[in-house]
């Protein structure tokens, strides 16, 4: 133990007709209610004393873009995960009668939009109560077929019930045994305040998430052995999680395609201000902690538009961030900061650059790139590296949150979300939070 959802006329996808050909899903967002800058998580601040809702409170929203020749038949399913993100198999936690939505709610594009044809818009739990998330903890979904031979996307999202007061604190530090810039760290802190000490045993793990990397958070578990993270306050009432080698990273990239006379729509797009560069030492200006903005492009605003991400460098730098069988990768809110194969940069001779082509919807996105090596297999990017071409500087101001596990003895056991914390670093002097 260490020390320490719009009911519209015009369609509704439903029934068990045949399944259009050539369905392509494109431009997945989720976010609290109508506010796209939210993160996904839904936060109860009353629930029975089974952790059910006393009543209703913030729904989720899964908005995205279809394109094909007919509205497809499909549905979301939801899965609760334990904290590691594997998908409970145990019907108590996951209601088999209420977690899957067979009706989505669409409306078709506007007339001159050529990147999707039809808008998904839904919210749950939905008003009739078909879809419901009884239990808090790590949730995911899946966009598919009716008959789920084919699965479209999926996504990730939070429910949280706020049961312990959970306050957290982001200090900028240095980490002496790395050298520069990676000694420049934030150090987190989380402190909870624990219902009653007898209970410490089923409170055990912090997860903290930098801005919306949903899928890379940090975490800090009583059991663990990693030597910069400790739990301390034990008999005390109360737990405080630390963990002090989090790289800060840089300020994030910004792609604005917001300039329609810049970037007409129907046409590729190669960024006004040139191919994009190494930054290991030198920062940009602000970013938005990993957001997009994308509602507020409508009509035809709201088309997609062919992106080129072009990253210029000396051959030389390239083989030393690439050794060992490494790639770079692009990554963002429109791969939800989870880069996959498709976003590799391979070498392009007429551009003179590495480069990887996207479909993104108008709008203003962070992005930054990341080096690692696809794994087939598990379908990921392994040994991610986020500051090999970005650099570090604690001068970086992030979005930290931090969650807090309680694993439920009740159904065999399983984890619920009873804390949530959150933290924002400033660019001040070391030693400041």
């Amino acid at each position: 133990m260490k020390s320490a959802a719009l009911l519209f006329a015009l369609g509704l996808s439903w029934g068990a007709s045949a399944q259009p050909t050539d369905v392509v899903l494109r431009g997945l967002a989720v976010y609290v209610e109508e506010d796209e800058s939210t993160f996904p998580i839904l936060v109860r601040d009353t629930v029975d004393e089974d952790g059910k809702p006393l009543r209703r409170f913030d729904r989720l929203t899964i908005q995205f873009d279809i394109a094909a020749n007919e509205p497809p038949n499909l549905k979301i399913r939801f899965f609760h995960c334990n904290r590691d993100w594997r998908i409970d198999n145990n019907v108590f936690v996951t209601d088999p009668y209420h977690s899957t939505s067979f009706v989505l709610q669409f409306v078709p594009s506007a007339g001159g939009v050529r990147g999707y044809t039809y808008r998904y818009v839904n919210r749950f739990p939905d008003d009739d109560d078909v879809v419901r998330f009884d239990y808090s903890g790590n949730w995911v979904f899946k966009i598919m077929d009716q008959n789920e031979s084919t699965m479209y996307a999926e996504g990730r999202f939070f429910v949280v019930d706020r049961l312990v007061p959970t306050s957290v604190a982001v200090t900028n530090d240095y980490l002496t045994a790395n050298t520069s810039p990676y000694n420049q760290t934030h150090k987190i802190s989380a402190r909870v305040t624990l219902p009653r000490e007898v209970d410490g045993v089923y409170y055990t793990t912090v997860d903290i998430y930098q801005n919306r990397r949903f899928y890379h958070p940090y975490r800090i578990d009583t059991w663990d052995r990693d030597p910069y993270t400790t739990v301390e306050g034990f008999n005390t009432g109360e737990r405080i999680f630390t963990i002090t080698n989090v790289l800060p990273g840089n300020e994030y990239r910004v792609l604005d395609l917001s300039n329609v006379t810049r970037y007409p729509n129907h046409t590729l797009v190669r960024l006004a201000e040139g191919a994009d560069h190494l930054r290991l030492y030198w920062r940009t200006g602000a970013d938005h902690d990993g957001e997009a903005i994308l509602n507020s492009f409508t009509g035809l605003n709201s088309d997609y538009l062919e992106v080129l991400f072009r990253l210029d460098m000396l051959e030389r730098d390239y083989r030393a961030l690439t050794a060992g069988g490494k790639e770079m990768f692009l990554t963002g809110e429109f791969n939800f900061w989870n880069p996959t194969n498709d976003d590799r940069l391979q070498w392009d001779e007429q551009e003179r650059s590495y480069v990887v082509r996207k479909v993104l919807r108008r709008g203003i996105y962070d992005y930054q790139y990341v080096t690692g090596r696809w794994d087939t297999q598990s379908g990921s990017v392994l040994s991610q590296d986020w500051t090999a071409t970005e650099g570090t500087d604690w001068r970086t101001t992030n979005v930290y949150t931090a969650f807090v596990y309680f694993n439920d003895p009740r159904f065999g056991g399983f984890d619920r979300i009873v804390g949530i914390g959150r933290g924002r670093s400033t660019p001040q002097q070391p030693g400041s939070n």
